[in-house]
């Protein structure tokens, strides 16, 4: 029941409009590290704030969910606020934080967090990605859409 409910979540995540997703536009899914092989997928929305985005700060919030299948079964969802710097054409760091539910061998609450680089190509995005939620911690490489 557990993997049912991550697969119907992750897939509702992936069929959503357009949004902001590691600070950037589009849905992002990725292969990770999440308790063994795993994916992460996210949707966001931009929240503007004027004075921030003046300076080059973009800020966006984000529903993330996450899931991996190793020795254990293990899944996560976390609902954050982050910013997004640009430091070079087509490159930008972000970071979010935000409280997180974790399933594995039980079901745990507290904070996630994630740190990435997003490498901009054509009108698509690489990003790399280190992150926490309270059931595993990654590492995920993927592609924004």
């Amino acid at each position: 029941m557990k993997k049912l409910i991550c697969a119907t979540a992750i897939a509702m995540l992936c069929v959503a409009p357009t949004t902001f997703a590691g600070g950037k536009g589009g849905t992002e899914i990725g292969l990770a590290s999440y308790s063994g092989l795993g994916v992460i997928a996210s949707k966001g929305i931009p929240l503007n704030i004027e004075f921030l985005s003046s300076n080059g700060i973009y800020t966006y919030g984000e529903l993330e969910a996450g899931l991996g299948f190793g020795d254990d079964f293990a899944a996560g969802v976390e609902l954050a606020g982050g910013l997004l710097f640009g430091i070079a054409d087509g490159l930008s760091v972000y970071g979010s934080l935000g409280p997180a539910i974790g399933i594995g061998n039980d079901t745990q609450f507290g904070l996630g967090a994630e740190v990435g680089l997003n490498i901009d190509v054509n009108d698509s995005s690489i990003f790399i990605e280190g992150g926490t939620h309270p059931s595993s911690n990654y590492f995920a490489v993927g592609m924004r859409f």
